[in-house]
């Protein structure tokens, strides 16, 4: 049987996980440039080891609210592609072993045309967590018209 490791975060009063895989490293949350004109979802930018990444606010992409105590909001700096993208969140809280078997599909389906945030959801009933996508948590909705994503915008 092969097992998924995945990083357990919280987002407002949800708990989240993303494949360990996907994540680059965890950081306290820096201070971050607004970009004017950026998507309402991207919080700004940051320097990070000489590159300038995005800054993706899960919280306002999952349309949730804050819960996060001050100084425990993260940024999980995630690779899409061959790009890097710093995702947001309230805080990170454990690594977790989940049997391939045991991730089921995302019950709920995303509006026509929109791409789903969720893969997938793991974890005991008492304590289901949702496998968020990363790649569709920085995507730009417009990027089919404009041929683009909220990544490639420099």
């Amino acid at each position: 049987m092969s097992e998924l490791q995945v990083c357990c975060l919280t987002v407002g009063a949800g708990s989240y996980v993303v494949d360990i895989r996907r994540i680059e490293e965890i950081l306290p949350a820096p201070g971050l440039t607004v970009v004017p004109g950026a998507p309402a979802f991207i919080e700004g930018i940051v320097r990070l080891r000489g590159d300038v990444i995005p800054v993706v606010d899960a919280r306002k992409r999952l349309g949730v609210t804050s819960n996060a105590v001050k100084g425990r909001a993260k940024l999980v700096v995630c690779r899409v592609g061959r790009r890097r993208v710093g995702l947001l969140v309230d805080a990170v809280t454990h690594v977790l072993r989940v049997a391939e078997d045991d991730v089921r599909p995302a019950p709920v389906a995303a509006a026509p045309g929109v791409r789903p945030f969720v893969l997938g959801v793991c974890g005991d009933a008492k304590a289901l967590k949702l496998l968020l996508d990363v790649k569709a948590l920085v995507a730009h909705e417009g990027a089919k018209e404009e041929g683009q994503d909220a990544l490639a915008r420099k």
